[in-house]
């Protein structure tokens, strides 16, 4: 063989090595075992076409056969499981989930690659956005429940009446786990801010205190706040001219949403205890301190309590029926402020700049409880509790500040049910 052959020959080799190694990748193949390949290969092909001594010539056709016979090794082996891995159609997962994690689990592209990587595939086909209590209203009335994979409800007690109904009706679950802390907060329009910590309302956050890389600007007694809500005095003595309703504040639908529960049972609580020493409907507004002790909500909501709340519904503004929508409610401006879960509010802040963070002296934290009801939810429960999703999840915005809050005490699904009248209309 001549020079120009050799070098022919050569050049053949490293093309053949190139080609079959990126193919190989390109069908599936990890690098190492697609490298290995596709250098086995040329290798042989080198030798079966340059020219040696007959002696050699005969040796080196053995190699490159055993060359090739490797290749072929190799490929069986290693190549063509790794082949079919990647032509494998994804098992399709089947759930529902509240509306402020719908976009994480269904839209984040990063997201998507986790569950490839697991051979799971989500679409908004197969992914119901439901708010928790629209969730157990349909867990309710609903027989066919088969295809269901899980359900990534709300907080604790909200998780307990989905618990009830799903053994009522037989069906088995594999796993019930908390996921990411979610701890209510408020946001407000920043003048309305500004001018309440002017009335000493709210007091303003320092440049060094660790709350203010979380978003957050102002702190409030959640007492105080509380009471304000009774409704005995006006925007008008909070230095607020612009707001002409009775005092309220934005919330989700109770009857449909985790989040207006939540709500609820922040305010319930608080006027639950009022009521408890005495403290309701007083001239001037009181704080924590007035309390020593909170107890929780009771499994019956006292009369005077039930009034109370449904007088707050009247004059709050409901944001439709899941947390997502409470952005476009502050926006409408019948109120200064809403009260809802971190991520929610967090997200607006980044969206809007008129709008702040607000953190409560004392909250409830939605727990964001998740079903498994077959292997592929307990993978994606596996997944969504892997340190890879928790990055995410943090960057979508449940990166609330631990260590912060007074938490309140969880309240039981019986005491939610009757503070709220939940699934009053399947009763």
């Amino acid at each position: 063989m001549n020079r120009q052959q050799r070098k022919l020959s050569q050049l053949i080799s490293s093309i053949l090595i190139v080609l079959i190694t990126l193919v190989l990748k390109l069908l599936g193949v990890n690098w190492i075992n697609a490298i290995a390949i596709g250098l086995t290969v040329s290798i042989a092909v080198l030798i079966l076409t340059s020219s040696l001594s007959q002696r050699i010539q005969n040796f080196s056709t053995w190699i490159a056969y055993i060359l090739l016979g490797l290749s072929i090794f190799l490929l069986a082996v290693f190549g063509f499981p790794q082949i079919q891995e990647k032509f494998k159609t994804p098992n399709l997962i089947y759930g529902y989930v509240g509306g402020e994690r719908y976009d994480l689990l269904v839209r984040n592209e990063t997201v998507r690659e986790l569950l490839e990587q697991q051979n799971l595939q989500i679409t908004e086909g197969s992914i119901t956005k439901k708010g928790s209590i629209s969730q157990l209203s349909t867990l309710q009335s609903q027989t066919d429940l088969d295809q269901l994979d899980f359900i990534w409800t709300g907080d604790a007690p909200i998780a307990e009446g989905g618990k009830q109904i799903l053994e009522a009706k037989g069906i088995k679950i594999l796993d019930n786990e908390a996921t990411f802390s979610d701890p209510m907060v408020l946001v407000v329009n920043k003048n309305a801010a500004q001018t309440l910590a002017e009335n000493q309302f709210f007091t303003a956050i320092k440049a060094d205190n660790s709350l203010k890389k979380y978003g957050f600007d102002y702190k409030v007694d959640t007492v105080t706040f509380a009471d304000f809500l009774e409704g005995n005095l006006t925007w008008n003595q909070m230095g607020l001219m612009q707001y002409v309703s009775p005092p309220g504040v934005i919330i989700t639908d109770a009857r449909k949403s985790n989040g207006g529960v939540m709500a609820e049972t922040l305010i319930g609580t608080i006027w639950y205890n009022m009521l408890l020493n005495n403290l309701a409907n007083q001239p001037q507004l009181i704080n924590r301190s007035d309390i020593p002790q909170f107890e929780p909500l009771p499994i019956e909501t006292p009369p005077e309590l039930a009034k109370k709340m449904e007088k707050l519904r009247l004059r709050s503004g409901f944001a439709e029926s899941t947390s997502s929508k409470i952005k476009v409610a502050l926006e409408e401006g019948g109120f200064p402020w809403a009260l809802t879960y971190y991520s929610v509010g967090k997200k607006i802040i980044e969206a809007n700049s008129q709008f702040t963070l607000v953190a409560l002296s004392h909250t409830v934290v939605n727990s964001n409880q998740f079903f498994s009801f077959s292997e592929k939810g307990t993978q994606l429960l596996r997944i969504i509790q892997s340190p890879e999703f928790q990055k995410i999840a943090q960057d979508y915005g449940y990166n609330s500040p631990q260590g912060t809050w007074i938490v309140l005490p969880d309240p039981s699904f019986a005491a939610v049910k009757s503070l709220s009248n939940l699934l009053q209309e399947n009763q």
